[in-house]
């Protein structure tokens, strides 16, 4: 009985006991493999989260474009998003670059991805396009609010440092050569049509910026920027925003357009820009409807404002195209404010990729 009792023993584990040569590198090799293994899984698993490609799921017709992004189709669609693919994939998320703004190391491009590019740049189209809420957004692309968010944000700073390269202030000769015969018939000097617009805005907490932001012609609290375009409808300029109770000759004075404009050049305008004397300082001349100094218009005055009123509703239309992009038909949050500047620009430069107007009419999208 001691000699079985005792060979039971030797069986049990001797903690005093050293293991077999290279049991312990095995059991090294074996984990490392199976740590790989989690690896690789890991990688197809967040691979096949993002292979949905939800632009092809939304984007079906040229209406479903028009609806979600405001471009005309999907082939326009297509060809804007190959044309920024390069420079989109060296994206960093708004998030990361916020981290690692106070360092000088070089920031890599955002690594995982809940979205495919594409997806990420159809979802900022349908916020700022559409107007679709953000919780919607999360919905329909299966991310969380603060993804749709980051997202928003990420691709409003890039598309307006990517289209703020373009250079949409036309030349002289390329104005001349793009211009509809009405002008030339009737103001063959204009250079640029401006008029200045408004969005509303959250109404804030704080009496001294109520007063900065409230707009006494839209009589609520609003901001306020100038746009430009050529003849040819094409937008060539747009101001940063600015609080509503700015008057619209300190927002043309402010904005950078007199800078632009040269001798000789003509800026058309409505009869409340009284901005003769900022113009001839620059060697421009300002085109309005003329005063009425008498009891009625003399037959020539009345041909000219008529003429110039045809010719001034396109920046008006121009400016409906970008309050077409309906994140602005609500009350913009304050949380914005940091990134409306960004918004408001590339949605005004966005519009010159849906063509030229014409001087018949214009029929807005439904």
């Amino acid at each position: 009985m001691e000699e079985v009792a005792a060979s039971v023993v030797m069986k049990e584990h001797d903690y005093g006991s050293a293991p077999k040569p290279g049991a312990l590198d095995a059991a090294a090799a074996r984990i490392q493999q199976l740590e790989d293994q989690v690896k690789e899984l890991t990688t197809e698993l967040s691979q096949l989260k993002v292979g949905r490609v939800h632009f092809n799921r939304f984007g079906v017709s040229d209406k479903d474009i028009l609806f979600y992004t405001r471009f005309t189709s999907r082939d326009v669609f297509c060809a804007f998003w190959e044309a920024i693919q390069p420079s989109a994939s060296m994206v960093v998320y708004w998030s990361k670059a916020q981290k690692k703004g106070q360092t000088v190391a070089p920031i890599s491009p955002s690594p995982t991805r809940r979205l495919q590019l594409v997806d990420e740049f159809f979802l900022f189209c349908c916020r700022v396009a559409a107007g679709l809420q953000e919780k919607v957004l999360a919905d329909m692309f299966q991310v969380s609010v603060s993804t749709v968010s980051r997202v928003v944000i990420t691709w409003a700073n890039y598309l307006y440092l990517l289209l703020g390269t373009l250079p949409i202030w036309m030349s002289k000769q390329q104005v001349k050569d793009t211009m509809p015969s009405k002008f030339v018939q009737y103001c063959p000097d204009v250079r640029v049509i401006i008029d200045c617009t408004e969005v509303r805005c959250q109404n804030p907490s704080s009496l001294t910026l109520q007063s900065e932001v409230f707009s006494s012609y839209k009589n609520t609290t609003t901001f306020k920027g100038l746009i430009g375009i050529a003849p040819c409808s094409a937008v060539t300029f747009v101001s940063s925003l600015f609080t509503g109770s700015i008057s619209d000759v300190q927002l043309t004075e402010r904005s950078g357009l007199l800078d632009l404009l040269e001798p000789g050049d003509g800026c058309m305008a409505d009869k409340g820009f009284t901005i003769t004397k900022l113009l001839a300082d620059r060697g421009a001349t300002l085109i309005i409807p003329p005063f009425k100094m008498t009891a009625q218009f003399t037959k020539e005055d009345a041909l000219k404002t008529q003429a110039i009123a045809r010719l001034r509703i396109l920046v008006e239309r121009a400016i409906r195209r970008v309050k077409e992009y309906r994140i602005w038909e609500h009350t913009l949050p304050l949380t914005l404010s940091g990134t409306v500047n960004q918004l408001w620009t590339v949605c005004c430069v966005m519009t010159n990729f849906q063509g030229p107007l014409d001087l018949k009419g214009y029929i807005p999208v439904e």
